[in-house]
């Protein structure tokens, strides 16, 4: 009994600054737990600073699809360990695999854009909450970015649809919030070959999202824009583009990934059966001068084009990379190219998403909380593991 007073005086002599950085870098779960222990700690899990300082201390976790389960696990990259984030079923059934696929399309400040059959939805998985997406398509929608507006605050979707005979593709962006408001925006290019490329569509971000930098979405070089990266400007909502690096690989068997490291923009490059890459700096936004890093890798990635379609073998952090290297072994490296250890990677169908998950307490007044039951009246096939 001594020992237990002792420790909580020891606790409650803490300077009261402190308390607020030690519960930052606490887990979500963990912290919606100790919002219960007394009501200085309820109120600060609920201070919108608090909760923004909170959601940058949490590490980026890597997500994988398990197409035959229809479920979507996080890494922790600190232990190199999966967990279930969240799963679908059918009448308490995993539904088989076919039409019936969990698709992620987005994550942004901990929310994640997901789509199933013809439903679409945004949920934050941390506090169970979620909406769906009032969407105008006809032939089905294709996302393409799922943003923070800067200026507004508002989570918006930039998506895009096929109309008219000609094949040709429209260009919308659906503002997120009590009143989701969806707008047919008017193609803002800088020049006619931007706007013929972007006629002829752009790869969904279930595969290639963009990446948010100076308020502006990047996407990799693609070929329908003639190998340059395209940039949209989320205020002006126009497009147009930048160079991507001179020998920026495009072709079948490369892979090609955009990243942030170090508050720049980087593309790595690498052959999917050559044990050696490049990661382009951009040096100088304004200039547009790219730096080449050649860097010699210890493993050779996976190559399996029947799959390549649900999901990528080469994912680039900031400071870390899960490849796969074979069916059933993923591996995590770090920048410096040494192994960190592998991840337990045996369940069927299971990828490497193009996405992380930077947990969050962000509480968007348009999303619906999960019933008590544990049901998602928004959504009753979801389950929060």
């Amino acid at each position: 009994m001594a020992a237990k007073e002792t420790e909580r005086r020891s606790f409650g002599d803490l300077p009261e600054e402190l308390i607020p950085e030690i519960l930052a870098c606490v887990p979500p779960k963990h912290l919606l737990r100790f919002r219960a222990a007394c009501k200085a700690w309820c109120d600060l899990a609920a201070d919108p600073a608090f909760i923004r300082k909170h959601h940058s201390r949490q590490p980026a976790q890597p997500l994988l699809l398990a197409y035959d389960e229809h479920c979507l696990e996080a890494v922790n990259l600190s232990t190199n360990r999966r967990r279930a984030v969240m799963r679908v079923t059918v009448s308490g059934r995993v539904p088989s695999i076919g039409s019936d696929v969990l698709a992620l399309h987005g994550s942004c400040d901990g929310l994640l854009l997901l789509g199933f059959r013809e439903t679409f939805l945004v949920c934050n998985p941390a506090t169970r909450q979620g909406a769906h997406l009032r969407l105008l398509f006809r032939d089905g929608p294709e996302f393409l970015g799922f943003y923070k507006h800067a200026a507004s605050g508002e989570y918006r979707v930039l998506y895009h649809l096929v109309e008219g005979l000609d094949g040709e593709y429209s260009y919308y962006v659906l503002s997120l919030g009590s009143q989701q408001a969806i707008r047919d925006i008017e193609l803002l290019t800088s020049s006619a070959a931007v706007a013929a490329g972007l006629a002829r569509g752009l790869e969904s971000s279930s595969t290639s999202p963009p990446v948010l930098f100076r308020g502006r979405l990047h996407w990799r070089p693609q070929r329908s824009q003639e190998g340059n990266i395209l940039v949209f400007d989320t205020d002006a909502e126009s497009f147009s583009w930048i160079p991507a690096p001179a020998e920026a690989m495009l072709g079948e068997r490369h892979h090609t990934q955009l990243f942030e490291m170090d508050g720049t923009l980087a593309v790595f490059c690498c052959h999917q059966s050559a044990q050696k890459s490049v990661i382009w700096f951009m040096e100088d936004y304004e200039q547009m001068n790219w730096v080449k890093h050649p860097v010699e890798l210890s493993f050779t990635p996976a190559y399996d084009p029947a799959v390549l379609y649900q999901g990528g073998d080469v994912l680039v952090l900031e400071s870390d990379m899960l490849v796969f290297e074979s069916p059933g072994k993923l591996s995590h490296y770090d920048k410096m190219d040494k192994l960190q250890g592998s991840v337990n990677c045996f369940a069927r169908g299971l990828r490497i998403t193009p996405h992380v998950l930077k947990e969050s307490l962000i509480l968007p007044e348009f999303l619906r909380k999960q019933q008590k039951d544990g049901t998602c009246q928004w959504f009753p096939e979801l389950e929060f593991p």
